[in-house]
Parts: C-alpha cells; structure tokens; sequence
C-alpha cells in the first residue's frame, strides 16, 4: 500500500545542486551521519549491482535496500554484493517493512508468514533496518481500535525481526491534509508515536524522523530531543513547497533539502548530529522532475542536496 497516490509537478533544485550534478561529487561532510540512496524515492530504478554502483560511483555513504532485492540471488551472490559494499564503506540503510499491516488479518497473517525469510535475507547481507509509515487516518477504525491493531501486528513483526538482529523504525506523516482525508484521524505526531512504541513493547521498535513530518506536525527541535540516538533508526530529509502553508502541505508535494529553505534543517539536523546519530539519511521529494532525469543526474543531485544540508547544519 503506498500513500503517495501521485507526484509532485515541479522540482526546486538548491542552490549549487544543479553544478554539483553534473561536476565533481561534493566532499563528504564530516558527521556521523550517512548519506543514504533510497532509488524508488527519487525515480532510480535497476539492478541491485547498478543500484549499488550508483550510490559508490556518486559518494553515497549508505544503500536502502529492498527485501525483493535479495529474493533471486543465491547466497554467493549475497555474499557477493555485501563484499562489494564493505569494500567501499557502503552501509545499509532502512527500507520498507515487506508486510501489509494496515489492511485484513488474512493478508496480514499471510505476509507475516514470509517476513522470517525476508529478514534471514536482509541479515544475511548485514542488514540491520527496516522501516514503515503510520497512516495518520482510518475509514473504519476509532483511534483506540486502530492503535490496538498496530501495537498488536507491529508487535508481531518486531519479533520476527529481533531473531535477526533487525531493527524496526516507525514514521508518522503530519500532514494534515492526509489525516483528516477518512473518517477517523489517527497518529500524526511524535508523542503520539512514542506511545505506540511503549505499547508494541519490543526493545527494537524506534523512530524514523521525516523532516517533512516534524514541519507540518508543528513541532521543534525540543520535541526532537524526546528520541534518544539508540531509538532513531533512520532519517528523511526533505523541504516543503515554498507555495502552500503548514497546514495545506500535502505529502507528496516536497522538494529536495535546502530547495526551499521553508524547514529548519540546520536545526533537525544539527540536532541529529549533536545526538551523535550514526545512522542512514536519505531525500524523499517524490518528485516527477527528478524522476524524469537519468539515474546518475538524479543520484548525483540528490547527494549534493542531502550533503550540502549536512555540511551547512554542521557549520551552523
């Protein structure tokens, strides 16, 4: 089930990115941080081996990868692809949960069944991420009822993945044009989060910090400091349209970090780098102009945007 149902039209490019794309690669910041690729968030598409390439080819310190990668590759092959990684310091970073929670027990209970062979895979290569989105609304469900289901399944799928090391990161969307388009609204804030999480119960559930989320839930880097390093399993960054207010964001209208200057990235990621995060940071604008370009000038734009507000957060 995705939420982004369609795609931005536009695509602000900051300043220096559009250069920095099609020159040099950008010098790494000096942070813990990791530049993490997420290809299907910036329209890349191919092979793992390309995928993995890519990200090495244009600085990236970090590769989400999907369960279904792994799916055709026998265990050479894996060992394979993790060797090449380590050889140049590629990290994994944190992709989607391969389950569907949010629909019927039955497609539930179903995926579940194959989630013990997706994360004997996952850690199999060093894996140890994964993350999903919390939808802020619901048709049918009150709050309580749907905060039930979702502590009770992703409880479930939390020890699954504790077999295996992994890690399980949840992300709230504040939006509010999502929340209030069903019946019943439902998690949308990082408070509201961090009740799911004590009530999942499982030392492995923890956060994943959108900079787009903590913009239009209205909070600030003191809510920040709710959410210690260990809990903090991945990062998105990205900007809001410089058109629309907080309240009218819609989740599939952002742009890449820095384009717009709307969101206060020196202060969300200053924050994770004064936490000593170490831990994958990747761009998610789902935008329809950097899905347009080719893979390596989308890669390169993407690391020069996601780098450059690293390096400016940093200096302050």
């Amino acid at each position: 089930m995705h939420r982004r149902s369609f795609l931005s039209t536009g695509l602000l490019l900051p300043t220096g990115v559009a250069l920095a794309a099609t020159t040099t690669k950008p010098s790494p910041p000096n942070t813990s941080l990791r530049v993490s690729l997420k290809a299907d968030a910036i329209g890349v598409s191919g092979s793992p081996t390309e995928m993995l390439e890519g990200a090495i080819k244009h600085g990236y310190d970090a590769l989400s990868v999907p369960a279904q990668w792994l799916e055709g590759m026998t265990a050479k092959e894996r060992q394979g692809f993790a060797a090449r990684a380590r050889s140049n310091d590629i990290s994994w970073g944190a992709n989607g949960l391969p389950i569907e929670f949010r629909r019927s027990e039955q497609q539930f209970r179903a995926d579940l069944g194959a989630l013990p062979q997706h994360a004997a895979n996952l850690r199999s290569i060093g894996v140890t991420r994964i993350g999903t989105w919390i939808m802020p609304c619901h048709e049918s469900l009150t709050y309580r009822d749907n905060f039930d289901q979702h502590a009770s399944r992703l409880r479930d799928a939390a020890r699954i993945l504790r077999e295996e090391g992994i890690r399980l990161g949840l992300e709230y969307i504040g939006t509010r044009s999502l929340r209030h388009s069903q019946r019943f609204a439902f998690i949308s804030t990082g408070r509201e989060l961090r009740q799911l999480i004590d009530a999942i119960g499982e030392e492995n559930v923890g956060v994943i910090l959108d900079s787009f989320h903590w913009y239009t839930s209205g909070e600030s880097v003191e809510d920040l400091k709710q959410w210690s390093n260990e809990e903090i399993v991945a990062v998105d960054v990205n900007d809001a349209n410089p058109k629309l207010s907080r309240e009218d964001q819609a989740d599939t209208a952002r742009e890449l970090p820095g384009a717009s200057g709307v969101i206060d990235l020196n202060g969300f990621l200053g924050f994770l780098h004064e936490r000593k995060y170490e831990g994958p940071v990747r761009a998610e604008p789902f935008s329809a102009t950097l899905n347009g370009m080719d893979n390596d000038l989308a890669m390169a734009a993407t690391y020069a945007a996601v780098a450059g507000s690293i390096e400016r957060a940093i200096k302050g």
